[in-house]
């Protein structure tokens, strides 16, 4: 199937080849490449990115889920003028980072105690080490289709072959305690679960999958882990890097009223800064205290952990969305639910099978039956996954191919009518393309 780009002006195309010479793959996150050649982003604002060309796009991908205000948000960027000249890495405690920890600790059901740290990926980390440290057990129980980042534990099952590691260079002994189970499948927990035979120490799940197909979990399901791991003696964490302050204030263990153990959060608590952060019991996160004597479980945090500039973009946003939770989550809830039904409706009327999930501001569409885990999502036409994402890329709205989508606070109603519209375009084209024979687009 031919392809040609969609985008005008040859920036982009220019600096990829340059990126090549100096990147490996000419990305700095797997995510981030995509066929023909990814867009060189210049600027951001509220819904919107500018390529080096000038093109502007609305989008959706909103740095990787993490921006909740949209782009460059006036709160944010207030209070990081304030912040710029008082210092941007301190090495050190900071009543920001206090008054940040705090307001998590008031909002996030399961977040008695935390430890911040830098990325997403360092806080599933050592979220793993944790469990494992307090129930004095080995084997996680990951779901399928879940992505926590490229820690070596945990960098199984994510895609097909879900039996596999994601590349080259881990060892098979150092995987040799997960066990994988799938998701929305309590009886798939169950045996996973037996398998461990009384070693395990969590069971481990985003209750929304992101890379597996962004598949809400159903509240049975996540009531049913509740009282497995309960009965099993082992912990329930959630990985709510994504869902975390976005599906509810709270994050999905406040909207589907199930506590875990522990948890890891990121992206929207960021501000647009990087940050992870593992939070949960008290009881399992003092066992990171650095004063105790016996049991210490050294997870560290990074050099730049609570530097002040994330410390205050994340108060800010926090503070934001904390004052007008009950204008915002409500919006972004109707907006969402607008978008999903209204291109599952335009690619119904044109005849193609589509059916977009997600939940809140989260959304993803796939060909095929409707998925219910990774491995039905698996199973979609991602031919035509990569053209549809490309064909709105074309039309002005950015989507990251093979990735789900999320709406913003800076997103207007009319953004929504446009991705609609735009959407009932491309599957019209589609149907055009099949009368005359072709069975697949060429955008």
């Amino acid at each position: 199937m031919g392809r040609t780009h969609p985008w005008r002006g040859a920036s982009s195309k220019e600096i990829f080849e340059r990126a090549k010479q100096v990147f490996a793959g000419g990305v700095n996150h797997n995510a981030r490449y995509f066929r023909p050649y990814p867009i060189a982003v210049a600027r951001a604002r509220g819904e919107n990115i500018w390529d080096e060309d000038g093109n502007r796009y609305v989008d959706y991908w909103m740095g990787h889920m993490a921006l909740l205000l949209g782009h460059s948000p006036e709160v944010v960027v207030r209070a990081l003028r304030s912040q710029l000249p008082n210092g941007t890495h301190f090495g050190t405690s900071s009543r920001l980072s206090v008054e940040l920890g705090e307001e998590i600790q008031e909002t996030v059901p399961c977040a008695e105690m935390m430890r911040f740290c830098n990325t997403g990926a360092e806080a599933t980390m050592y979220l793993v080490r944790l469990a494992r440290a307090f129930t004095r057990k080995r084997v996680v129980v990951k779901i399928t289709g879940g992505w926590h980042g490229y820690n070596t534990d945990l960098n199984v099952g994510v895609r097909p072959p879900f039996d596999r590691v994601e590349g080259k260079g881990i060892l098979p002994e150092e995987q040799a305690h997960i066990r994988a189970a799938r998701f929305n499948d309590l009886d798939s927990a169950e045996r996973a679960l037996k398998q461990a035979r009384g070693d395990a120490a969590a069971i481990f799940l985003e209750p929304v999958l992101g890379a597996g197909g962004c598949i809400p979990a159903e509240k049975k399901y996540l009531s049913g882990l509740r009282d497995l791991a309960d009965r099993s003696g082992c912990l329930l964490a959630f990985d709510e890097i994504i869902t975390g302050y976005r599906v509810a204030f709270g994050g999905a263990q406040e909207r589907y009223g199930v506590r875990p153990d522990l948890a890891s959060l990121g992206k929207v608590v960021g501000g647009g800064l990087p940050i992870g952060v593992v939070c949960g019991s008290k009881d399992i996160l003092s066992r990171a205290d650095p004063s105790r004597k016996t049991g210490f479980v050294s997870i560290g945090g990074g050099t730049f952990s609570e530097n002040p500039l994330t410390m205050t973009a994340g108060l800010a946003t926090l503070r934001y969305l904390r004052k007008n939770r009950t204008r915002l989550y409500p919006r972004l809830e109707k907006f969402g639910s607008a978008l999903r039904k209204g291109v599952d409706r335009a690619f119904s009327q044109a005849g193609v099978e589509a059916h977009t999930t997600g939940l809140g501001s989260l959304f993803m569409t796939h060909f095929g039956p409707l998925p219910a885990n990774a491995e039905d999502s698996a199973k979609d036409d991602a031919g035509r996954g990569h053209d549809y994402a490309i064909g709105m890329i074309g039309s002005g709205v950015f989507l990251l191919p093979g990735h789900p989508g999320g709406i913003s606070a800076a997103h207007k109603e009319r953004d929504i009518d446009d991705f609609v519209t735009k959407s009932r375009n491309l599957a019209l084209k589609w149907a055009g393309r099949r009368q005359n024979g072709k069975a697949k687009v060429t955008c």
